[in-house]
């Protein structure tokens, strides 16, 4: 397969389907019995692609000052994919917590493409409803219409992990900032079911996310997140299928920040 497509694939694929394992969302401290994920939650996956190891990623939740939050997550290729198509990329999102939900103030994208880097960032200004893009060697660019409800990427799939109306049988809708746009991100929850994982069994509740054309994944298509069906909503797969080729990232470690922590055996 030519170098040209796997590139296509993995940053369409692989990276983008771990912006959306940044997924998935924040609610308080730890023993806290809110939805989602809290602090001192880290959980670490493997990628596949076709089967074949792609890569490794991790999502923390870590400790911020009072009323604020910071998530961190990070993806990174290895084996065969590596030495076709190296990819190490960081993702921060900080901001505050407010009687309506998560409101970010800082997102960062740190990418690295073999020995090309860039860092792109994002402030956002909610008093004025702006978000600042800056990245080097372009002019900065001000996004207007960012209003209470916009959630960069990152903060988004936090924001949907914890959202109440995630039940099965349900439809939620989430505008997300991602580039240079503001997009409509549609999640359907399907029924709960049974999953089996490098972890064991799983109660599930299968979350389909829609995506539209993103300058993140680049093509319109679908994600799919199985959230365990409880009050932790561990995304324990998440799957991208992109021009007929299978992406998958499998949950294979986590601390639950809530005294609970599990590794696969293969991952010790």
């Amino acid at each position: 397969m030519k170098r040209g497509l796997v590139g296509s694939l993995l940053r369409r694929g692989v990276v983008g389907l771990l912006v959306a394992l940044p997924g998935l969302a924040w609610a308080g401290g730890a023993g806290s019995s809110a939805l989602g994920g809290v602090v001192g939650e880290r959980l670490r996956y493997n990628i596949h692609w076709m089967g074949v190891p792609a890569g490794k990623a991790y999502m923390e939740v870590r400790p911020a000052k009072e009323g604020h939050y910071a998530l961190v997550s990070g993806v990174e290729s290895i084996g065969m994919i590596r030495m076709m198509y190296p990819v190490k990329d960081e993702l921060h999102s900080e901001g505050e917590k407010t009687p309506h939900g998560l409101s970010a103030r800082y997102y960062a994208k740190h990418q690295q493409r073999g020995d090309q880097s860039r860092l792109i960032e994002y402030r956002f200004d909610r008093e004025w409803g702006e978000a600042l893009r800056t990245q080097e060697g372009e002019e900065p660019m001000s996004i207007h219409g960012v209003t209470p409800g916009v959630h960069d990427m990152m903060t988004g799939f936090y924001a949907l992990r914890a959202c109440p109306e995630l039940t099965p049988g349900t439809e939620v809708y989430i505008p997300m900032l991602d580039g240079k746009k503001i997009y409509q991100v549609a999640a359907n929850v399907g029924m709960v079911e049974r999953l089996t994982t490098p972890l064991g069994f799983f109660d599930v509740m299968p979350l389909t996310i829609m995506i539209g054309n993103s300058d993140l994944f680049r093509v319109k298509g679908s994600i799919v997140v199985w959230l365990t069906h409880d009050e932790r909503r561990l995304p324990v797969r998440v799957e991208s299928r992109l021009d007929l080729k299978s992406i998958s990232a499998d949950l294979i470690g986590y601390d639950d920040g809530r005294g609970e922590r599990r590794e696969a055996r293969e991952s010790r």
